[in-house]
Formats: C-alpha cells, sequence, structure tokens
C-alpha cells in the first residue's frame, strides 16, 4: 500500500510538473496546538509542539494550484481510562503526506490569499517501540497569504486544520503491539490545528 502511495504521487506530481505555469517550493515551520479526543471511559490526548515539513505547489492558472506537502510533529501522546492497565504517556511522531488544491485570491502582483483542502495519510509512530505505528486516511484545511517580494522568492503564512479520520467502532489511533486494542465510544476525530510559515522559491516555466 505504501508503494502504491508512493508511486500515486510520482505519478500526479510529473503530470502537474507538465502541465503547471509554475512551480513553488516552500520549507516551513510552525507550532501545532495540543488535541484532545474521547475513547470509551476516558480521553486521549496528542500534545503540542514545533511542525516541519515542506510544500510542492503546481500553479494551473492565476487563480488555482494544486499543492503535494509533507508535515512532521514530534510530541507526546497521553491515554487514561479504565480500560486501560496504565495511563499511556510515550513519545509521539505524527506524520501527514497530503495532497490537495487551494484556490488564489491575488490582490496585487506581491500578495496573493488562499484557501484550500487536502487530503492523504496521517501516521503515529512510536519511536521507542512500545504500540505499533498507525497509518490512517486524513483530511486537512488551510488558509493564509503569499507575499513576494521578488519575482522568485517569498514568504508564506498560514493556519491549518489536520484530521485522522476515526470511524465509531475502531480502536483507538495506537494499541498496544500485544495486547487487545480499545474502542472509541462514539465518531470522535482528531482535530490539529496549528500555524505554519516559511520562503517561498518560485521556479518560473518558460
Amino acid at each position: 500500500m505504501k508503494k502504491l502511495l508512493i508511486l500515486s504521487f510520482l505519478i500526479v506530481i510529473s503530470i502537474m510538473e507538465v502541465r503547471a505555469q509554475g512551480v513553488e517550493i516552500t520549507p516551513i515551520t510552525g507550532y501545532t496546538f495540543p488535541a484532545s479526543y474521547r475513547i470509551s471511559s476516558g480521553t486521549a490526548r496528542l500534545g503540542d509542539g514545533q511542525n516541519w515539513g515542506g510544500n510542492l505547489g503546481f500553479s494551473l492558472n492565476e487563480f488555482m494550484e494544486i499543492e503535494v506537502s509533507y508535515n512532521y510533529m514530534a510530541t507526546r501522546a497521553t491515554a487514561s481510562s479504565p480500560l486501560l492497565n496504565d495511563r499511556v504517556d510515550v513519545r509521539t511522531q505524527v506524520h501527514y503526506a497530503m495532497i490537495g488544491a487551494n484556490r488564489l485570491f491575488p490582490t496585487s502582483d506581491a500578495m496573493t490569499f488562499f484557501a484550500g483542502m487536502k487530503m492523504g495519510t496521517g501516521t503515529l509512530a512510536f519511536p521507542d517501540g512500545e504500540y505499533r505505528n498507525i497509518t490512517k486516511f486524513s483530511i486537512g484545511l488551510q488558509g493564509g497569504m503569499k507575499y513576494f517580494a521578488s519575482e522568485r522568492v517569498g514568504i508564506r503564512l498560514q493556519a491549518n486544520l489536520m484530521m485522522p479520520v476515526l470511524a465509531a467502532g475502531g480502536s483507538l489511533w495506537w494499541s498496544p503491539g500485544g495486547g487487545t486494542a480499545v474502542g472509541v465510544s462514539t465518531f470522535s476525530p482528531i482535530v490539529q490545528f496549528g500555524f505554519t510559515g516559511g520562503i517561498i522559491l518560485r521556479l518560473q516555466k518558460e
């Protein structure tokens, strides 16, 4: 499945590069707030922390762009419930690999506002090996602005909402490697809200 997803991303990038009027590369960093959600008879929480990543944007025209993005955050995950033998408190890495589209709202040659939606995968990884890594289908919303000081270099500021999709009756987003998973009582998505910023490098096509 991972190989198929990687291949799909590469095909999409190749198609977009051919059709794009311009390409933007943006390394980013920012801050993500903590996110809490309900589990059976208790609560779970992803802590806050600094996020890192990058965006690869393909401008189709003045008002639309396709974007591929990756985002990473190192934090701690906690959970407490009578169904758990002990309170969970472990080092956690959150990875998002997504593709989506932004609607562009240019106000001048230098300034553009944007809003968009994306989808892809969200992965919760445990570097110390207490639990098995879990990957879920995820969706995201974003909005912000770009300001170009020159034709090739600009800055980007945006707000993000990342939401791994959890269905009723599914397991807790992490589950013990050798034990029994804890069920969620209702549909309870993880909603991570944060801000990012970065330097845009724009590659103009001939």
